[in-house]
């Protein structure tokens, strides 16, 4: 078997001759979220090369991974346009039913055969930290919670209100509530603790009553960066780790991924458990006091599916239950479906947790409470402050695609696909956050001031529309003044970013200007962290300098060099992170 990433993330098992089913065979196409595509990819093709037979039938199962999220939005608004780089699914796995729950809130349920779906394993929401640091927020209270971290969060000198200075500010990572399961759950559990802490029953009422948005602004004020993908986040973690950057404080996650990480297995490939090397910096996980969600991992067959293929979605559903199954799952750090409070032996051993500690157990709001949650993380978040940088270089002018048949892209330039990409991904903002503009080629102009959306939202999106390209690349000196300028007026009550997109390497080639960006853009060089996140616009985009500058950063990088036409799928992803 051969496993490969396509260009959009997702994953694919590709079958050998030798184990491949017969051309008859039933085609499934399943969709999974992030955190488990690799573990089930490679359990369909176990089960492709089975030989099994149902009703006198076969079934060639792929897998292929996406954030539930997006699963979501592309599943109510039509697989086809959605642009995801993955085939149309039959069969959704995403992390939690709570996205069922928003489905039926957006008056989508039609598109499932059924609301009630079993679980393939369990995974309880948890704060993970540093062993020390949560052992240093456990001898102050035993059995923490999210008041706890509320009061770091909130308390003007950080760490030193437990007791630790010297680590600085209390930070946290979690991830936006419109594309992520975990970012789901954490709006839900932080609302939740809210609504304990101002005793009052967790009501669409209660989503708008003062306390509890007090308490929920305030764990959110110590965010540093929101993201879509935990799974890919705790990936940047480990490289982090092995770098000795700072550690953030505290990430809101499911625990399978500490699971992971502290197996030094964050890719989430199977076989990755046995030559995995333990981080320096392991985590402790905290179930908080106030209750948490179990993500129950659904499988969720679609109204799409044939007869047919209802009927081996239900063969691979059951082929998933099966013992071996079951103990893959373990093994890669869910818990059982069904004893999701209980801590397998596999989490004892690599999180330290007890088997009969137990759990205390979120109940799923009614979908209107989740709506009113997600609508309310709007004005709860913390802001941001962004410079978007983009090259307008001559060669933006070209095809984006030559080989592209689809009619929205085919003889398209890349600049002409600019405007939808900036614009979605402005939707994803509130007013109240900033944005700036840049353009450079051979020299670089700003185009918008930074300034707040709901002022020059207008002044962004028409500049974008009229961008005129000609000149050479000067990626190099661009990165560094744009970098300088966001250190120069830092918002510290606000997330600080600068997001470059470029199709093109540095013009004229030279190896010690790149080298002189990197250093001075380097986290370890500057006492100020100012994350540059990076995409890589079509074939002649330098990739291996964008994703440096995007590490020296501790950001990320993107890409749309082999897929241009997921161009608005980037910058959504992008500015989710904001």
């Amino acid at each position: 078997m051969v496993v490969g990433l396509a260009a959009s993330g997702g994953l694919y098992a590709y079958l050998d001759a030798a184990d491949r089913p017969p051309a008859d065979c039933v085609p499934l196409e399943i969709s999974s979220s992030s955190e488990k595509d690799k573990l089930l990819a490679q359990m369909a093709a176990d089960y492709n090369a089975a030989d099994r037979e149902f009703g006198g039938k076969c079934a060639k199962v792929s897998v292929h991974g996406l954030t539930s999220g997006a699963a979501m939005e592309a599943l109510i608004g039509g697989w086809a346009s959605a642009k995801t780089g993955t085939p149309e699914p039959q069969v959704w796995m995403p992390s939690t039913s709570l996205w069922l729950s928003r489905m039926g809130a957006r008056n989508s349920t039609g598109l499932v055969v059924r609301l009630d779906n079993p679980s393939v394993a369990a995974s309880p929401l948890v704060i993970a930290m540093p062993e020390e640091m949560a052992e240093q927020v456990r001898t102050r209270t035993p059995d923490p919670g999210w008041a706890d971290i509320l009061r770091l969060a909130t308390a003007p000198d950080g760490w030193a209100a437990a007791g630790r200075p010297e680590w600085g500010d209390f930070t946290l990572a979690r991830d936006n509530p419109l594309l992520s399961s975990s970012g789901l759950g954490a709006s839900v559990a932080t609302f939740h603790a809210g609504a304990v802490a101002a005793r009052t029953p967790l009501t669409d009422d209660a989503v708008h009553n003062a306390e509890v948005l007090k308490f929920v602004r305030g764990v959110e004020s110590s965010v540093t960066r929101y993201g879509n993908d935990a799974a890919r986040f705790v990936e940047e973690l480990a490289d982090d780790d092995r770098r000795g950057t700072p550690p953030i404080s505290a990430i809101v996650m499911q625990e399978e991924l500490a699971y992971l990480y502290n197996r030094g297995a964050t890719s989430g490939e199977p076989g990755a458990l046995d030559r995995g090397t333990p981080p320096n910096r392991p985590f402790s996980v905290i179930h908080p006091r106030e209750g948490t969600l179990v993500f129950d991992h659904p499988f969720v067959v679609l109204a799409s599916a044939s007869p047919e293929q209802r009927e081996a979605a239900e063969d691979f559903r059951r082929f998933l239950a099966e013992d071996e199954q079951r103990a893959r799952f373990r093994q890669s750090g869910f818990r059982d479906a069904d004893a999701p409070d209980r801590a397998t032996a596999e989490l004892q051993d690599a999180l330290g947790l007890s088997a009969d500690a137990g759990l205390a157990v979120i109940a799923p709001p009614p979908p209107k409470v989740v709506e009113a949650m997600v609508d309310a993380w709007a004005a709860t978040r913390r802001h941001a402050r962004v410079l978007l940088v983009l090259d307008v270089s001559g060669s933006m002018a070209e095809v984006a695609d030559p080989n592209s048949v689809d009619a929205d892209l085919a003889g398209r330039s890349k600049i002409s696909l600019l405007p939808t990409a900036v614009t979605r991904a402005l939707e994803l903002l509130s007013p109240h956050d900033e944005v700036g503009l840049w353009t450079f080629s051979t020299g670089r102009q700003q185009k918008v001031p930074i300034g707040a959306l709901k002022s020059n939202r207008d002044a962004l999106l028409t500049t974008v529309e009229d961008l005129p390209t000609k000149g050479e690349t000067d990626l190099y000196d661009t990165v560094v003044a744009a970098h300088d300028a966001m250190v120069g007026s830092l918002d510290g009550d606000r997330i600080n970013a600068v997001v470059v997109l470029s199709d093109g390497a540095n013009t004229p080639a030279d190896e010690r200007g790149r080298k002189a960006m990197l250093d001075k853009i380097d986290v370890d060089n500057s006492e100020v962290a100012l994350p540059v996140f990076t995409i890589s616009f079509g074939a002649d985009a330098d990739r291996e300098t964008m994703a440096a500058i995007a590490k020296a950063t501790n950001a990320l990088h993107y890409s749309a060099v082999d897929d241009p036409g997921t161009i608005d799928e980037v910058f959504a992803s992008v500015f989710s992170h904001f």
